[in-house]
């Protein structure tokens, strides 16, 4: 029986898919794949899912099947990601690209993954080490989506500067002083646009803030509170969402006109 991907294709190695489980997401990998899957490829791949999932969520309402997104080599011998049916027409056309590029890239990973593996077994060489431990660790997909987010920074910068443009007249840049006390910012990583990550001291993360290009003179800022595992009427969920808002403030203010 010939495997067929979420568009009917011929598949001749199936890689991963998005499936929905209940509130959420899961992952769903290549078993081979995943047990010759090397520490140092599995760090690259994790922030990437949780990326690819973020975004999925957002979707997973207008999702014909329980399979929102899958990832396989057809028979041709090309890589083809595919959302399901329909879903692709409900997405910003920038967000949906960003989507299938970090797939792209989850599928260059695990090519990397099936190559070094196979170069082992041409040599002889068998796996002594444990296999990998594929619970996500949030504090290490939390930096590995931090450094996308700042790649992803420099990278628009170096473009913003190719094609010379010129920061917006009055347009003040915000300081760690601008914030309030004990909040502070960090890069984040969403396929939306510019992420940015605050976070409290006291109280940890309050929520991110996401820039979206809609125009060439128009941005978009959405803010979203993180809910965490707080009831929502609980004190400290109620401090963080008052503290998040002073933020959403400051961020507004500063691009205002002066």
């Amino acid at each position: 029986m010939n495997l067929k991907n979420i568009a009917g294709n011929d598949v001749s190695i199936f890689l991963f898919r998005f499936e929905l489980r209940g509130n959420g997401i899961d992952f769903v990998l290549n078993e081979t794949i995943a047990a010759d899957m090397y520490q140092d490829i599995d760090e690259k791949i994790k922030p990437l899912v949780h990326a690819c999932c973020e975004t999925l969520l957002r979707y997973k309402h207008l999702s014909a099947g329980n399979t929102i997104m899958d990832g396989n080599f057809l028979a041709t011998g090309e890589f083809e990601v595919m959302l399901s049916k329909g879903l692709g027409r409900h997405f910003a056309h920038d967000e949906k690209e960003r989507l299938f590029q970090d797939a792209k890239n989850i599928s260059d990973l695990l090519s990397v993954v099936m190559d070094r593996r196979t170069q082992e077994l041409k040599k002889g060489k068998q796996r002594n080490s444990p296999p990998i431990e594929h619970t996500p660790n949030p504090r290490k997909i939390k930096k590995g989506l931090e450094e996308l987010g700042k790649t992803k920074h420099r990278q628009a910068k170096l473009q913003w500067l190719a094609d010379g443009e010129q920061l917006r007249p009055g347009l003040r840049q915000l300081r760690p002083d601008d914030l309030p006390p004990d909040v502070t910012v960090s890069s984040g990583y969403d396929h939306r646009g510019h992420c940015y990550i605050f976070e409290h001291k006291k109280f940890g993360e309050l929520g991110k803030i996401v820039l979206i290009k809609v125009c060439e003179q128009e941005m978009l800022m959405q803010a979203e509170l993180y809910k965490g595992q707080e009831k929502q009427e609980s004190t400290i969920a109620k401090k963080k969402k008052e503290i998040f808002e002073k933020v959403i403030t400051t961020v507004n203010d500063s691009f205002k006109q002066f």
